[in-house]
């Protein structure tokens, strides 16, 4: 039972989910079956098991939905799905099933799981289906690509197993705004959106040189301890970025601006100064903010890029399904021409292009 519970807790501290897999694979190969069966009365080993129980619950939760981020759905359909019957109102669990039903093709069944799930929490417990997994059954009827497996694209930075932009911009403002392709499409191109989860974003945080790597480590730890809030501070960061990607590239309405400024304002108020290595100093924003530190970090950025002169020179690729933002003409014809725009003009037209070809607002 301590060696169970040990696995469990490096697993849950775990932020890489192949590490993950391994230490639940270990944690829950120790399990054989009830606790101390014959051996004492069902109200003692209830007793006792209940705890044991649910982290056995929680462990499968957590391998499962590991799973899906290393694009594994077929493992998922495998295993959960008894675990998925037995307990009916597990709505991690049932909710990694459905993504994993509708990544094998079979929408109609994630659906209908979710009918089962929806009618087993009413008639065990009288209430609904939660916001995550309410919203997970939308998506799902609308086809959301965001739930489409994991895509390793040619060009991408892989850092903690997550798909980050290439920083190519020259500003993390940019970088925060740009993607791998089809920005310019609704909805983006499949496996184009790389603010998938709240984990992204607070490891895009580091990357970017707005957090450290203790405090990255720190929110993938208190996401998956508060999902719900986590999922709010990622729609925050998505609407930020849609309203940021407006005020660098065309005339932003009062409020579009307005909203960006807001945020700023508050990020403003969670900023230390503090010592750099070498010369200088830097900014970083107060762990205080907990969930919401990538979302100020962000905001904050993007204050002191709109209020640079350097925002006067941003080009944007007009390409239709690319759409990234640079701060000048050299770092876009660089990357461009280098096939991270995969949009509907080809490689060697790209490299031939003039500098004129490539708009500027």
């Amino acid at each position: 039972m301590h060696e169970f519970a040990a696995l469990v807790r490096r697993a849950t501290e775990s932020a890489e989910p192949d590490a993950r897999v391994e230490l639940l694979d270990q944690a829950l190969g120790l399990w054989r079956g009830p606790l101390l069966a014959d051996l004492a009365p069902d109200g003692l080993r209830e007793l006792l098991g209940a705890q044991l129980d649910e982290t056995r619950l929680l462990a499968l939760e957590m391998r499962a939905e590991a799973w899906l981020l290393l694009g594994k759905h077929e493992q998922v359909i495998v295993e959960v799905p008894d675990p998925a019957a037995a307990h009916p109102t597990r709505e991690r669990l049932v909710g990694a099933l459905m993504t994993a039903l509708y990544r094998d093709g079979r929408q109609a069944d994630a659906l209908l799981l979710y009918d089962r799930t929806r009618r087993a929490l009413a008639e065990d417990l009288g209430v609904d289906p939660g916001e995550q997994l309410a919203e997970l059954y939308r998506r799902i009827l609308q086809r959301d690509p965001r739930l489409d497996p994991p895509r390793r694209m040619v060009y991408e930075v892989r850092l903690r197993e997550e798909s980050l932009p290439w920083s190519v911009g020259g500003h993390p403002a940019l970088d925060f705004c740009n993607t791998f392709a089809g920005w310019r499409q609704e909805p983006p191109l499949p496996g184009s959106e790389w603010l998938r989860r709240y984990r992204t974003l607070a490891v895009w945080t580091g990357f970017a040189g707005l957090a450290d790597e203790a405090a990255v480590s720190r929110l993938c730890v208190l996401a998956e301890r508060c999902p719900d809030e986590a999922a709010a501070v990622l729609d925050q960061a998505r609407r930020l970025r849609t309203n940021l990607y407006s005020c660098l590239t065309e005339t932003p309405d009062r409020v579009t601006f307005e909203q960006v400024a807001v945020l700023a304002q508050e990020a403003a108020r969670w900023q230390l100064l503090l010592p750099a290595h070498g010369d200088g100093a830097r900014w970083r924003t107060d762990l205080g903010a907990g969930l919401r530190l990538p979302l100020l970090a962000a905001a904050w950025t993007a204050a002191g890029l709109l209020t640079d002169p350097r925002r006067l020179a941003v080009c944007t690729c007009p390409n239709p399904s690319c759409g990234w933002l640079f701060l000048d003409e050299t770092g876009q014809r660089r990357f461009c021409s280098l096939a991270t725009c995969s949009g509907s003009q080809a490689p060697d037209e790209l490299r031939g292009a003039e500098p004129a070809a490539f708009g500027r607002r």
